[in-house]
């Protein structure tokens, strides 16, 4: 009887369970796996330093989130393509993701240049809300969707350095026969008082310096300058850096590629840049708090500030230079007078708020 009733409830207990199953597997949707996609990435940027570690980062938290679904293989510059062979690799679907920042690519298109940002214009802060909440990511898709891209900000540099130098900056002539590195708008203004301007990857810089072939060069700010170890062959260090007060990298993607990922991928991708654009600036922050008492303490380099008459003359001279660029070109013409705009505003909040804090915490001190 013991053994009867047993059996009846172990039949009974399999029987509900096989139901159960059954049941459930109608009731809820069975989870269905997207294909592998399996992308080569490739970057303007080295191995070593802030951003090829942020950029490693970022490829390898969408292969881990995404389960392997989409499966991110990153390659440095150099590793596989040249540092400016990046953007033409993914343009022609031969990989399907890049790193840079767009005024690596002006050659491309005449518009791209500002997206990286202009000389006087948006900090990190300004060119974030300008992106996420202003005009800012549709106008840098209607300039890379016509290059067969999808563009997405990926990381900020921050307010950078204003560059090094062998020799003083004492008056706006003295930028005159250098040979300086200096990509994007800002390196049109210094053309403009007869600088040689050089765009070199960032491995050839030091090179460069030491052999003669460039005289001083702008880079990024005291974290990434003293890793790269410009100190060490330049004599005086520059601020603030007019030129580029926060600096856009990017994420670019093959269009083709993009298009065929799944929705869910997608907003995945989306979601990951969204977040290494706010995790390289705040590294980078961090960093170069550290990186310049190091600089200034240890190494006794001489920081140098643009004196008030220079920084006039290189704003007034930026103005009329990235207008005239701009006038150029109907797009370019389009995303700078909404820059302008939305850095008219930019100006007017921070009076009141980022720049009069700043004032007031350091006083007493």
């Amino acid at each position: 009887m013991t053994m009867t009733r047993r059996n009846f409830l172990k039949k009974t207990i399999k029987s509900t369970a096989v139901s159960s199953l059954a049941l459930s597997s109608l009731l809820l949707p069975k989870r269905t796996r997207s294909k592998k996609n399996t992308w080569v990435a490739v970057s303007a940027f080295d191995k070593a330093g802030i951003l090829g570690r942020a950029f490693t980062k970022l490829c390898q938290e969408i292969t881990r989130i995404s389960e392997g679904e989409l499966n991110i293989k990153l390659f440095h510059a150099n590793e596989l393509v040249g540092a400016f062979e990046s953007f033409d690799v993914v343009q022609s679907g031969t990989c399907q993701m890049g790193f840079g920042s767009p005024y690596y690519w002006a050659g491309k298109s005449p518009a791209i240049s500002f997206l990286s940002g202009i000389p006087f214009g948006f900090n990190q802060q300004e060119m974030s809300a300008w992106f996420y909440h202003g005009d800012g990511m549709k106008l840098a898709n209607e300039v890379y969707n016509n290059l067969n891209l999808k563009f997405f900000p990926a990381g900020n540099t921050g307010n950078q350095m204003g560059g090094w130098f062998n020799k003083a900056i004492r008056e706006v002539t003295d930028f005159k026969g250098l040979k300086f590195r200096m990509p994007g708008l800002g390196g049109e203004v210094l053309k403009s008082y007869g600088t040689n301007v050089v765009l070199l990857p960032g491995p050839d810089v030091v090179p460069a310096i030491t052999s003669g072939t460039i005289d001083g060069t702008e880079w990024i700010g005291p974290a990434a300058d003293l890793g790269k170890g410009l100190h060490k062959v330049c004599d005086y260090y520059y601020y603030p850096g007019w030129h580029e007060p926060g600096t856009c990298l990017e994420a670019f993607i093959n269009l083709e590629a993009w298009e065929k990922l799944s929705k869910s991928l997608q907003r995945l991708v989306q979601t990951c840049c969204v977040r290494s654009n706010t995790f390289i600036a705040s590294e980078f922050f961090a960093r170069n708090c550290f990186a310049v008492k190091k600089l200034k303490d240890q190494f006794n380099v001489s920081f140098v500030r643009y004196n008030d008459s220079v920084l006039k003359l290189l704003k007034k001279r930026s103005d009329e230079v990235v207008s005239e660029i701009a006038a150029k070109d109907k797009l370019s013409k389009k995303i700078f007078d909404n820059i302008l705009s939305f850095r008219e505003l930019a100006i007017f909040w921070s009076h009141y708020s980022e720049a009069d804090y700043l004032n007031a915490r350091i006083l007493g001190d």
